[in-house]
């Protein structure tokens, strides 16, 4: 027997005898529009926040979807955006499941350098399934001092205050799909 039937055997033998994965992933493209993302989500057992999702804030739709490799985490690759800086199919972050349930770290890149995605920042992200909401608990910084050191009655007689309910809403992601209720609603 030759090489190059062995050869050809040895392929046909793998491809016969590989696991069956969806199309996207035995081609090897990635994932980086909605038609691709949509195909996804509909041939792949979801679960959790894996799914289709758009930033509130940044109107960028992005897939939440297993990590190909087997770990418990779950990418998130961008499927549109406004942004010029961020291009459809790059990974830009990961979210990694806690010991609470619904409780997730968000780690999200926002440098790019030399065409790489780099600077990755920290944060508690709640996945709320009855909402279909993701909310992100950024870190605060909070600097105070004891207004008791110097001045104690000036501070104590000076009183400000400022209310932004605005700043009050949640930051996050919403589902686009699945959805469990229509973004329309059916009138009978």
């Amino acid at each position: 027997m030759t090489l190059s039937r062995l050869s050809l055997i040895l392929i046909l033998a793998a491809a016969v005898f590989s696991p069956q994965l969806p199309a996207y992933s035995r081609t090897g493209d990635k994932i980086s529009d909605m038609g691709a993302a949509l195909q996804y989500c509909r041939e792949s057992e979801l679960e959790g926040p894996e799914g289709i999702w758009e930033f509130t804030d940044d109107e960028t739709s992005v897939l939440i979807k297993k990590d190909p490799l087997g770990g418990k985490g779950y990418e998130i690759i961008v499927i549109t955006t406004p942004d010029c800086r961020l291009h459809p199919g790059d990974i830009i972050g990961h979210i990694i499941p806690s010991a609470k349930k619904g409780k997730y770290k968000l780690n999200l890149n926002t440098s790019r350098k030399m065409g790489i995605l780099t600077d990755t920042h920290q944060c508690m992200a709640e996945y709320i399934e009855k909402d279909d909401a993701i909310i992100v608990h950024p870190m605060k910084l909070k600097i105070s001092m004891r207004t008791m050191w110097f001045l104690p009655k000036f501070w104590r007689s000076l009183r400000i205050s400022f209310d932004n309910p605005a700043a009050e809403l949640p930051h996050g992601l919403t589902r686009i799909y699945p959805r469990k209720e229509p973004i329309k609603p059916i009138y009978l």
